[in-house]
């Protein structure tokens, strides 16, 4: 009997300890994404002088964030809302 209980108890520890780090992958993933899309963002705010260089980086940010390249700007504007360089 204590054998068994020993047993559930094992496996329900694993599953508890499981789901907290797939939780954990989960939340560094997005944060991630978010610090390479802030980073992309502060170059093209550093480079915004250079219209060759900022067009260039305009294309890179919206492959890198998924946005299309009209919305990159804006997409910076509200990403960088909260966040001052």
């Amino acid at each position: 009997m204590t054998k068994i209980l020993e047993k559930n108890i094992t496996i329900v520890l694993l599953a508890i300890i499981g789901y907290f780090l797939f939780s954990i992958s989960s939340s560094l993933r997005e944060s991630s994404k978010y610090d390479a899309d802030l980073r992309t963002c502060a170059k093209m705010k550093a480079y915004l002088n250079n219209k060759e260089s900022y067009r260039l980086l305009e294309k890179e940010a919206a492959a890198i964030t998924g946005v299309s390249v009209d919305f990159v700007g804006e997409y910076c504007k509200k990403l960088t809302h909260h966040k001052f360089f």
